[in-house]
């Protein structure tokens, strides 16, 4: 394990935020159905959906993540809640950035363009679900991510009296 947890602080940020996305995405399938992502209504959706959401949305959670953590640093942040307010609002925004990134990358059809097509393949389907799936699935992450960060934060040992 790392010093500061960044470890356990990423493998958070990829499997709970790409789980709490991917149930936002299946659960907007369930209620209205998705226009270009895989229809199941069953167990079975909630798999298949994260499944693909843990290869599709590295990047998203990844990037978030590291984004996550400078700004509650530079603000100094550390109850949850803070965290998760901010994930709230930095979340839609990477995955609206990621998503648009993917749709133009789509429609340009260059050589090489491949692998950024397939890093960006999550958040464009999240965008093409509805990007506003990305508040309750960030604000989530973001307090799980908060709550990682403050157990490995160093603590002040207490001094023995002489």
């Amino acid at each position: 394990m790392t010093r500061r947890g960044s470890l356990a602080y990423y493998l958070t940020a990829w499997i709970c935020g790409c789980f709490f996305m991917s149930a936002a995405v299946w659960a907007k399938d369930m209620l209205g159905g998705t226009r270009d992502a895989f229809s199941t209504r069953s167990a079975f959706g909630l798999l298949f959906f994260y499944f693909y959401g843990l290869v599709f949305g590295a990047l998203a959670a990844f990037l978030g993540a590291f984004l996550l953590r400078r700004v509650m640093g530079a603000l100094r942040c550390k109850t949850p809640s803070h965290w998760a307010a901010a994930g709230a609002i930095l979340a839609p925004g990477i995955i609206a950035i990621l998503g648009l990134w993917g749709r133009h990358n789509d429609t340009t059809q260059r050589a090489g363009t491949r692998v950024l097509g397939l890093l960006t393949y999550g958040p464009k389907t999240v965008v093409e679900a509805g990007w506003w799936l990305a508040i309750p699935a960030g604000a989530a992450t973001a307090y799980l991510l908060g709550r990682v960060q403050r157990a490995f934060v160093p603590r002040a040992e207490p001094q023995a009296s002489a």
